[in-house]
């Protein structure tokens, strides 16, 4: 676990331009093995937790459509393939200027497989990073024996960062 995780859920944080995440009481990057001595914990854990867990759950909401769009948009590529192969089965007799309208099918058959495998890689690549970021910040957590149980409750934002309501309780584990 990198030490900055750390660093994030603490109110002491400072970010210098230079250094990147510096201790607020040190003005040095953060120099401990597992656990900080000094960390001091408030809103901005609150924040943190409920953060990363809003971003997680609102990349999981997406699942259904990321994969109705990549079989939706595979099938109609197919469809227009097989489309385009009657076309050009018909065409083989006619002039050369008749293969433009088979060439555009496939361009757009091409472009609707892209379309659909973009959302899928996209979809992965964030859940990925949302999970690892999810971890970390539990890992950072669980090194000071702290858990959480949290309830999240998403209201209607159409764009940026997901507004949620959140009930948020924090625990020491024995």
């Amino acid at each position: 676990m990198e030490l900055h995780w750390h660093c994030e859920l603490c109110e002491h944080q400072d970010v210098n331009l230079r250094k990147g995440n510096v201790c607020g009481l040190t003005a040095n990057k953060p120099n401990f093995k597992n656990t900080c001595s000094t960390i001091e914990f408030g809103e901005k854990r609150k924040q943190k937790v409920i953060d990363t867990n809003a971003k997680f759950q609102k990349i999981l909401k997406n699942k259904w459509w990321v994969y109705s769009y990549f079989i939706l948009f595979n099938i109609l590529a197919i469809v227009l393939f097989y489309l385009d192969y009657i076309f050009l089965n018909y065409l083989k007799h006619f002039f050369l200027m008749a293969y433009t309208v088979p060439i555009i099918i496939s361009a757009i058959a091409i472009v609707l497989l892209g379309m659909g495998w973009g959302a899928l890689n996209n979809y992965q690549n964030n859940l990925n990073i949302a999970k690892a970021n999810k971890s970390e910040v539990d890992a950072a957590l669980s090194a000071y024996n702290i858990n959480y149980d949290l309830k999240l409750d998403f209201l209607k934002s159409f764009h940026g960062a997901p507004k949620v309501k959140s009930d948020l309780k924090f625990y020491y584990m024995k």
